[in-house]
């Protein structure tokens, strides 16, 4: 097997897009859950469980607010994906000689790239985040500036007019990126650097590792599965293509939630450190919550349960992603091969 920038390129942008587009709005339900702040009423996010939680989302805020923010994850995950592909065959291929099945150099080889993914994925999870719980921030904002005023209304009254407020203070990723940099800089940008590339460096050693492994499992599986119903009447490279187009998507989506599941709690830290309300004020002193502080408030608040609010949209996501994800890069390589868009392996 060689390796071929080009055939890389092509299966990690269709992997980004497809994953992305997918998966967005499980990511949106699992970021409201992680930063509790579906409203600012009385009602814990925790009480709603993830399609509720989605459906309210909709009935309040709308079908657009189902995909905002979904710009810098889109073509940033564009990017990740080309990257995390082509670093990890190369470096499995030519330095850790990774093995098929459960090899720990898979894992190595996969966590490569990982200080490249961070410079990348940082200010888009960043701004993805605070577009994602922009419409609750600035209903806090407004309820809390008019307090004085609403006083003497029922609860009634003032979870309607919550319900109502569901414009925020950004019309679109660009400008929250412009409003943010405008009024405390470009490392703005960067909040939550540290976590976030850790939580990157874990998620893809654990994501590769998984794949290699439990494809190599269901392969072996659906290949036993064929020889006691099917009595070997296809040939073996027939039983082998078969097993392996039905071992791809299985593999990435058990990968894709293992690895979740192994990293969450780094990525609920993630969401409480960019997900904090950051004031549009250039006189306002920002005084940023990092991420041990972070993870000891909701140790304190929460215990060790509020490491995983938002876990279940964030493993049924990530099967979902990670399945297609992993469809989409093999089904892009083999078009390229077959089509002769780019050499041959």
């Amino acid at each position: 097997m060689t390796f071929h920038l080009g055939e890389e390129a092509i299966g990690g942008l269709a992997a980004g897009i497809i994953g992305t587009l997918l998966g967005f709005p499980l990511d949106l339900v699992k970021t409201r859950m992680q930063t509790q702040l579906l409203s600012v009423s009385s009602s814990a996010t925790k009480q709603f469980s993830t399609i509720p939680l989605l459906l309210h989302i909709l009935r309040t805020e709308g079908i657009s607010s189902v995909y905002k923010g979904v710009g810098p994850p889109l073509i940033s995950l564009s990017i990740v994906n080309t990257l995390s592909f082509t670093s990890y065959s190369y470096f499995r291929q030519n330095h850790f000689h990774g093995q098929d099945g459960w090899d720990i150099n898979n894992a190595f080889s996969g966590m490569m790239g990982a200080p490249i993914f961070g410079i990348v994925t940082t200010p888009e999870n960043f701004l993805k985040t605070q577009m994602q719980v922009d419409n609750v921030q600035s209903r806090r904002e407004k309820l809390s500036g008019s307090k004085s005023h609403t006083n003497h209304q029922s609860s009634g009254q003032r979870q309607s007019q919550i319900q109502q407020r569901s414009t925020g203070r950004f019309t679109s990723s660009l400008h929250c990126a412009k409003s943010l940099v405008s009024s405390h800089g470009l490392p703005v940008l960067y909040t939550g650097h540290a976590i976030n590339t850790v939580r990157e460096a874990a998620f893809v050693g654990a994501y590769f590792f998984c794949y290699e492994g439990y494809k190599g499992e269901f392969q072996s599986m659906i290949q036993r599965l064929e020889n006691i119903m099917l009595c070997r009447s296809d040939s073996a490279s027939q039983a082998d293509f078969v097993a392996t187009s039905l071992a791809i998507p299985m593999a990435g989506g058990c990968a894709g939630a293992t690895a979740w599941a192994f990293t969450f709690p780094l990525d609920c830290v993630r969401a409480g450190v960019q997900g904090q309300l950051i004031p549009l004020s250039p006189t306002f002193k920002l005084q940023k919550v990092g991420a041990l502080e972070t993870l000891n408030n909701l140790l304190k608040s929460k215990g060790i349960t509020g490491l995983y609010s938002g876990v279940s949209p964030s493993i049924a996501r990530a099967f979902l992603v990670s399945g297609s994800r992993f469809s989409a890069y093999e089904g892009a390589l083999w078009l390229c091969r077959q089509s002769g868009l780019t050499s041959q392996r």
